[in-house]
């Protein structure tokens, strides 16, 4: 108990109104600094939609059979509808400045040809299409680790849109698929129907021809016609042969006689065409023997050459003479045939027993050609019976047949709709191969790539936070220092020195040890870890103004406040963990963190590191380093006022209360 009250007395001796609100401000220091940084980071992700990112379309629609496709339009659309950041859409110029000083976390680029890409779906060789998502580290690394976070759900809504805008590229096509399937639909309906048609057609034809109903008569007309002409045939046929073998009867038996007469016929025409021959040359003899006497009578008589009567006995003879050539001739023609006669008499009289056979063979075929007209003539008449037969079946048979032509015709023309349907059908399914089957199914399935280019990356998680924790370092640098060092001495305060001097006297040595420490850690990030920082002097430059204005800040709390400035800094430090923005951005924070953020040193000094870390704007650099230049001047002429302030003594200063 006596332990208890010791210690108890430690806590009850401070009775000051200022010491008891350092006691309270001790006990809820653990609850500020996790409540206040749990706030922040509460739920980051959920304030996503406050987080301002810039969408740039520069998509040109294209037009696929008749259809306009803007897939560009189509994943604005996406976004808006489902806004995970707080899209802004713009052009490339406003984006890519926004995105360089800190405006816009992250841009996402639609390039020219994203719709063209798209509507390549209705190709046989189509073509993944791109967004380009773009981010600056010097605007805060953690703010790529979320936008790779939420990527995913990115690529849902663009590969929505994306799919979208590939059925619009190939709706013609599938306009096209749909109406050859109509038609061959509507020509398998009449296939159908025309079938149905024929079928019973045929039922009916089937049940005519079963059943025996009256009919065309006009058949069976005709077939008795048929039967009539059959018996007409064999009465013809009977004729014939009754004609025939009488005369073969007689004929066969005087064929030789017939044969042994005309060879004596043409034997007695020879000896007569010989005999006539020897006739007409003795004749001629005569004559030429008469036409020489005369003509040795004008030799011996030349009166007698113009004796009139003379002149006609000569021309007599000379006509004689002619006339005897041309008996002679003839008589040369007739022996000639003559000879012919007697030789084909002969040959007439060899063959005689040949064509005996030969006629005899004849009278056999007449009498066939009799047997089968009688034959043909009761085939006849069993055809005519059966035509009769048939022809009282034929009404049925003749009203089916039409039916069935009818349902055939209908068949027909459902068929022929139904093979111009199947063509387009088949027109509009393209054909692939396997390979090329896989491909477009791979990309048609994942229509659209989604590329993330980083500006001035910081690489890796450590390298992005860096300007976080260095600003941490840097203001603890300031709570902690003066644990050892006092913000001013008693002897500097009674000099004679300016109240300006002395506030300087007392920051130097803070100044001087904070920079060793902060130069030593940008050594061991550099060479150690792999800061690797893209602009070395830069960041040396920052580091030292960074000690400078965070030192003076401490030293104005230590000087103006004493141990409570100390608890004030530390105050300080939380709300700037919180709300600096070093992890998330400022715009996922809650209303008052987020209001806060501007009006905090450590706030530029992120900005800062940032830029000479890993690169950045250099306006943004500019402008940090002008607020925190401006910040160190002000807390150096406020802690040279509060110097000035506590130059003046009063009696509670010369003579401080026993109790304390």
């Amino acid at each position: 108990m006596r332990t208890v009250r010791l210690a108890w007395a430690e806590i009850a001796r401070n009775r000051s109104t200022l010491h008891r609100i350092a006691l309270v401000f001790l006990l809820v220091v653990p609850t500020l600094y996790g409540a206040i940084y749990l706030w922040s980071n509460w739920d980051p992700y959920g304030k996503l939609d406050r987080v301002p990112v810039a969408v740039v379309n520069e998509d040109e629609a294209v037009t696929v059979d008749g259809r306009e496709v803007a897939g560009g339009d189509l994943v604005v659309e996406k976004f808006e509808a489902d806004p995970s950041f707080l899209w802004v859409v713009t052009d490339a110029d406003d984006a890519a400045d926004g995105l360089e000083s800190g405006r816009y976390y992250l841009t996402i680029t639609i390039p020219r040809d994203f719709s063209a890409r798209l509507a390549s779906g209705a190709e046989l060789t189509p073509e993944r299409a791109e967004i380009v998502i773009h981010r600056n580290d010097a605007n805060g690394y953690v703010i790529g680790v979320m936008a790779e976070t939420v990527q995913a759900k990115l690529q849902e809504q663009i590969n929505a849109a994306a799919t979208q805008a590939y059925f619009e590229s190939v709706y013609g096509d599938l306009g096209k698929l749909r109406a050859g399937l109509g038609r061959a639909d509507e020509g398998a309906r009449e296939l159908r129907d025309g079938l149905g048609d024929a079928k019973d057609g045929a039922h009916t034809l089937a049940d005519g021809l079963a059943d025996g109903a009256p009919g065309a008569r006009d058949l069976a007309d005709g077939a008795t016609r048929v039967a009539d002409g059959a018996d007409q045939v064999a009465d013809g046929t009977q004729q014939i042969a009754d004609l025939i073998n009488p005369i073969a009867d007689d004929l066969v038996p005087a064929i030789p006689g017939v044969a042994d007469g005309a060879v004596a016929v043409t034997d007695a025409v020879a000896d007569v065409a010989g005999t006539v021959s020897g006739g007409a040359d003795a004749l001629t003899g005569r004559v030429d023997a008469v036409d020489t006497a005369l003509a040795d009578l004008v030799a011996a008589h030349p009166e007698l050459a113009s004796d009139p009567a003379f002149a006609t006995v000569r021309d007599a003879v000379g006509a004689v003479d002619t006339r005897v050539g041309e008996v002679d001739q003839a008589l040369g023609d007739i022996h000639a045939d003559a000879d012919r006669l007697a030789t084909d008499a002969h040959a007439l009289q060899d063959a005689v027993p040949d064509l005996q056979t030969k006629v005899r063979d004849g009278q056999s075929k007449v009498n066939e050609l009799n047997d089968g007209a009688h034959e043909v003539s009761e085939g006849a008449g069993q055809v005519r019976d059966g035509a009769e037969e048939l022809a009282t079946k034929l009404a049925d048979a003749a009203t089916g047949s039409a039916d069935l032509a009818t349902g055939l015709d209908t068949a027909v023309d459902g068929t022929d709709a139904l093979v111009t349907g199947l063509d387009e059908l088949v027109a509009a399914v393209p054909a692939m191969d396997p390979d090329q089957a896989e491909a477009n199914a791979a990309i048609l399935g994942n229509p659209t790539d989604v590329r993330l280019e980083v500006a001035n990356d910081a690489g890796v998680y450590g390298r992005g936070l860096a300007p976080f924790f260095f600003a941490i370092s840097l203001w603890v640098f300031g709570i902690v220092v003066f644990l050892v060092l006092r913000p001013t001495s008693g002897r500097a305060l009674v000099s004679r020195a300016p109240s300006w001097r002395v506030a300087l006297v007392g920051w130097l040595p803070i100044l001087g040890m904070g920079l060793t420490g902060a130069y030593l850690l940008l050594g061991v990030a550099t060479f150690a870890l792999g800061l690797d920082p893209v602009s070395w002097w830069g960041s040396v430059g920052v580091v030292t103004l960074a000690v400078a204005v965070f030192t003076l800040l401490a030293h104005l709390c230590r000087a103006g406040l004493g141990l409570v400035g100390s608890a004030v800094l530390l105050v300080v430090l939380m709300l700037q963990l919180a709300a600096s923005g070093g992890i998330y951005p400022p715009e996922t924070l809650p209303p008052f963190l987020e209001w806060l953020h501007p009006y905090l040193p450590m706030t530029y000094l992120i900005e800062a590191l940032r830029v000479t870390f890993t690169g950045g704007s250099p306006a943004v650099l500019q402008r940090a380093v002008t607020v925190l230049a401006l910040v160190g001047v002000a807390a150096f002429c406020a802690t040279w006022a509060v110097i000035a302030r506590k130059r003046t003594w009063t009696m509670a200063d010369v003579h401080p209360p026993l109790a304390d």
